[in-house]
């Protein structure tokens, strides 16, 4: 029962602050930094945001208002030269909080979220497996 509790009283807030925000929409922006020009196609289980050509030094953003259940999903692939990749851009799983904006820079070994802590692209993950 203590256990109970104590799960109530930490989802509480978040759930509180989510709904604070439920207006607010969070902007994803990706910045072509892979020394060729891009293609990038993301996605959403009920959007198709489009195929978008960005040029070297470029970015491609969208907006949109994260579901208050942390059920939000944006994938995107991105194709390069003979390259082809893709990512979950937006995972309300792993994104606190829900409504912040994300900043990537798009590099040939995979994404790099700017840090709002260091000021610096330093939170890196490799492409998706297919």
């Amino acid at each position: 029962m203590a256990s109970l509790i104590r799960n109530v009283l930490l989802i509480v807030p978040v759930l509180f602050l989510t709904m604070c925000h439920a207006d607010s929409k969070t902007t994803v922006r990706t910045i072509n930094n892979l020394g060729a020009e891009m293609t990038i196609h993301c996605k959403s289980k009920d959007d198709d945001l489009g195929t978008h050509v960005v040029p070297v030094g470029g970015s491609y953003e969208f907006s949109f208002r994260p579901n208050i259940f942390g059920r939000t999903l944006f994938f995107c692939s991105f194709a390069w030269g003979t390259e082809f990749h893709y990512f979950d851009i937006y995972k309300a799983k792993r994104e606190f909080p829900p409504w912040h904006d994300r900043t990537w820079s798009i590099l040939p070994s995979g994404p790099c979220m700017w840090n709002y802590e260091s000021s610096q692209y330093d939170i890196c993950y490799q492409w998706n497996k297919d």
